[in-house]
C-alpha cells in the first residue's frame, strides 16, 4: 500500500512539472546556479524545486576574494574571529573589491539565474553598517568562508542584472549586499521593546533539542511588486518560516518591501526586491521546503502552503531569466530593449552593424565605432571577457551613449557591414583599448595643438597624440541643442574616415590643459 501511495505521488509531480515545463516553454533549458555552500544539506530541495519548475539547477563552485588567504576550501582562521565571523579588515576589503580580480564570470558562465539559499547568520561585519555580533551562542555565524563566496556571487548578479530568488537567509544577503541593515535576533529585539515574542518565524527546540518548520502567514504589501505578480494574492497563506533574523529597513537603498507579517503587534518583512532590476526577489520564507514535503508526502506537509503555490516563484524565475521581458517601475523601456536576451547572435550582429554605420557612416568609421563600444563596456564590466553578445547588445542598447541605439533593432544592415561587426565583436578591434572618446564637431569648443586654438572644423589642425579636444557647455548650434553640463577635454587619437568624428583618449587630470569654462570659448 505504501509503495503505491508513493508511486502515486511521483506520478503526480512528474505531470505537474511536466504541465508547468509545457506552459514555461523552453523553461527546461534554463540553467538555475545555486550559489555555493559548503555542504551538501539543503540542495536537494532547491533542486527538486527547479526541475519541478523545468528548470536545470547548477551547483556552483565558489567565489573567493582577492586578498584573503584559504586553507583547502575554508578561509585561514586568521581572517575570521572566535566566533567565525568575518574580521572588520577583510570585510571591508570584500565589500571594497566585490568580485574584481576573481574568476566569478567563469563560474556563472551559461548560467542564466541564481538561488540563494536558506542557512546560517551572516557575517555582521559585511552590513553597511557594520554591527557587533549578536552575542547568542545557540545562533553563531559560524562560516565566514560563505558568506564571502555568497557575498561576492550576489554582487555579481546584481551588477549584471542576472536574475536571483533569495530564500531566508539568501533574501538577507539580498538585503546586506544592497546596503540594508539587519535585526540580528527577533527575540533579543522583542525583548529590548519590552514585547512578549512568540516565535511566530521559528519554533522554539523541543524536549530534544528540534526545532522544526512553522507556518503563518504573509501579506503583500504591493500590487506592482513581483510578489504580486507571482501569487496574485493579498495574503499568502501557511509559508514555512523557520529564522530568527530578518531585514530591519530599506530606507535609502534600492530595495522595496513586498510583504510583511504582523507579529506581536509589529510588522517584520517578508519579502524585498530590488526596484532596478529585472527580478531580484528575497523571500524570508521557505517555499522550497513545501515543495519538499509535499513532494516527498511528508506526513504534516498540508499545514504549509499547496505545491502549485509554492512552485510558482520558482517558474517565475525560469520566465524571467528565459524571456528578458522585465519591465522595471518608472523606466521608459521599447519593445526593443526588453527582447534583448531573446536575440541570436546574428540578429546582434546585424544590431551592431545598423549601429556602426549610423554613428559613422563608413565601413572604418563603423569598425572604430564598435571598437570603442567594446573599449567603454570593458571599462565597466572589467570581466567583459566572459559575457555574451546579447549583454554587450543590451547595454549599448540601455547605456545612452548611443544615439537611439533601441531604434537600431529595426533596420537591416548590409552584408559589408555585418562582416565588420563580426570582425570587431570577435576581437579584431581598429583603436587602443584607452580610446574612449568621440564626438561631434557640434559638442566641441575648440582643439588646442602646441598650445594654438583652433576651429573643431579645421581637420588638418589635429595632429595624433598632440591635440587636445574641449568639449562645449550646453549651447545651440543651427537649431539644435549641443554640449555638455560638465564639460571635460582628451587628447586626439584619429579619424576613422575622411568625415567621421574625432576619437581619442580621455585627457589625466594632471595634464597641464585646463577644461571649457564657459560659452564664450566656442570658436565656431
Amino acid at each position: 500500500m505504501r509503495r503505491i501511495f508513493l508511486r502515486f505521488w511521483i506520478l503526480v509531480v512528474v505531470a505537474f512539472a511536466m504541465s508547468l515545463t509545457a506552459n514555461a516553454g523552453d523553461a527546461a533549458r534554463v540553467r538555475v546556479g545555486l550559489a555555493w555552500q559548503p555542504t551538501d544539506a539543503a540542495y536537494d530541495r532547491v533542486v527538486l524545486s527547479i526541475e519541478a519548475a523545468g528548470g536545470e539547477a547548477v551547483i556552483l563552485p565558489q567565489v573567493r576574494p582577492v586578498g584573503i588567504d584559504y586553507d583547502g576550501m575554508v578561509i585561514n582562521p586568521k581572517f575570521v574571529d572566535e566566533m567565525g565571523v568575518l574580521r572588520q579588515e577583510y570585510a571591508d576589503l570584500v565589500k571594497r573589491n566585490t568580485y574584481h580580480g576573481t574568476d566569478i564570470g567563469e563560474a556563472l558562465a551559461g548560467v542564466q539565474a541564481v538561488v540563494f539559499l536558506g542557512g546560517g547568520d551572516i557575517s555582521p561585519t559585511l552590513f553597511a553598517e557594520p554591527q557587533p555580533w549578536h552575542g547568542i551562542a545557540d545562533d553563531s555565524p559560524a562560516n565566514a568562508t560563505r558568506d564571502v563566496s555568497e557575498y561576492l556571487t550576489m554582487a555579481y548578479c546584481l551588477d549584471h542584472d542576472i536574475p536571483v530568488l533569495g530564500l531566508c537567509r539568501g533574501m538577507q544577503m539580498l538585503a546586506v549586499v544592497s546596503g540594508a541593515p539587519l535585526i540580528q535576533d527577533l527575540g533579543k529585539k522583542y525583548d529590548e521593546m519590552g514585547i512578549n515574542y512568540h516565535f511566530l518565524h521559528r519554533m522554539e527546540r523541543d524536549a530534544e533539542g528540534k526545532r522544526y518548520y512553522t507556518p503563518h502567514d504573509v501579506t503583500v504589501t504591493d500590487h506592482t511588486s513581483l510578489l504580486y505578480t507571482i501569487t496574485s494574492t493579498d495574503t499568502i497563506h501557511s509559508v514555512p518560516s523557520w529564522h530568527h533574523q530578518v531585514v530591519g529597513d530599506v530606507a535609502g537603498t534600492p530595495l522595496r518591501v513586498a510583504g510583511v507579517t504582523e507579529t506581536d503587534g509589529i510588522d517584520i518583512i517578508e519579502a524585498i526586491e530590488r526596484t532596478d532590476k529585472h527580478f531580484a526577489l528575497g523571500v524570508q520564507f521557505h517555499p522550497e521546503e513545501a515543495i519538499r514535503q509535499h513532494v516527498k508526502a511528508v506526513p504534516g506537509a498540508s499545514r504549509f502552503m499547496p505545491l502549485d503555490e509554492a512552485v510558482k516563484y520558482f517558474t517565475s524565475l525560469i520566465e524571467h531569466a528565459q524571456v528578458g521581458r522585465h519591465f522595471i517601475q518608472g523606466r521608459a523601456y521599447t519593445v526593443s530593449d526588453t527582447t534583448v536576451y531573446n536575440k541570436t547572435d546574428d540578429e546582434c550582429y546585424n544590431f551592431f552593424a545598423v549601429l556602426g554605420r549610423a554613428e559613422q557612416g563608413s565601413l572604418d568609421g563603423a569598425a572604430a565605432e564598435l571598437s570603442l563600444l567594446l573599449n567603454l563596456f570593458e571599462r565597466r564590466h572589467p570581466d567583459a571577457r566572459n559575457v555574451s553578445i546579447q549583454e554587450v547588445a543590451k547595454w549599448a542598447t540601455e547605456c545612452g551613449w548611443f544615439a537611439h541605439a533601441s531604434r537600431r533593432w529595426e533596420s537591416t544592415a548590409a552584408p559589408e557591414y555585418i562582416a565588420v561587426a563580426k570582425n570587431v565583436l570577435g576581437g579584431n578591434r581598429v583603436l587602443p583599448s584607452n580610446i574612449v572618446e568621440h564626438d561631434c564637431r557640434e559638442d566641441l569648443a575648440y582643439i588646442e595643438t602646441d598650445g594654438v586654438r583652433y576651429s573643431p572644423y579645421e581637420n588638418d589642425k589635429y595632429v595624433s597624440g598632440v591635440t587636445v579636444c574641449y568639449q562645449a557647455p550646453v549651447h545651440e548650434h543651427n537649431g539644435r541643442k549641443f554640449g555638455f553640463r560638465k564639460p571635460s577635454h582628451w587628447v586626439f587619437y584619429a579619424f576613422p574616415a575622411a568625415k567621421s568624428d574625432p576619437f581619442g583618449s580621455l585627457c589625466d587630470e594632471n595634464c597641464g590643459h585646463e577644461n571649457v569654462t564657459n560659452e564664450e570659448d566656442i570658436v565656431r
